[in-house]
């Protein structure tokens, strides 16, 4: 490992402890263990995808380490209109279910999810946007 993944990796584990180290002295020694269950019942959907972004990236920046060092930083895609056509059904077709499955499962639609689904659709078209303009 190089110092500068050394560095990070320390710099995240000192990140960890201080905020351990904050949870701790905030909820129990304050009295606010309530509000810790509830936040902790709210977090863990984002801990479950923070924990995989986090083993993703380490993975990553293993491989972009590799890559540097053979000189092999370019990636090439072979893609043809039926990928296009297939990503274009995913973008648009993605916030109508999630729009479904809300309905099925809360009988309704309020502005939140409107709004939800509607940064859904953005950051998606948006990615496959700037991915396809790089076409030649």
């Amino acid at each position: 490992m190089s110092p500068k993944d050394l560095i990070i990796d320390f710099l995240n584990l000192i990140f960890m402890v201080v905020l351990v180290g904050f949870c701790i002295f905030y909820f129990i020694v304050g009295d606010r263990f309530a509000v810790f269950a509830l936040i902790m019942k709210s977090m863990v959907p984002l801990a479950f995808f923070g924990i995989i972004f986090l083993i993703k990236l380490k993975i990553t920046r293993r491989e972009i380490r590799k890559r540097t060092s053979e000189n092999n930083t370019d990636l090439v895609l072979y893609l043809n209109v039926m990928h296009k056509l297939t990503s274009d059904i995913i973008v648009f077709g993605a916030p109508i279910l999630l729009g479904l499955l809300i309905y099925k499962i809360r009988g309704s639609l309020d502005l939140a999810d409107v709004m939800t689904l509607i940064m859904v659709f953005l950051i998606m078209f948006f990615w496959q946007r700037y991915l396809f303009n790089k076409e030649r």
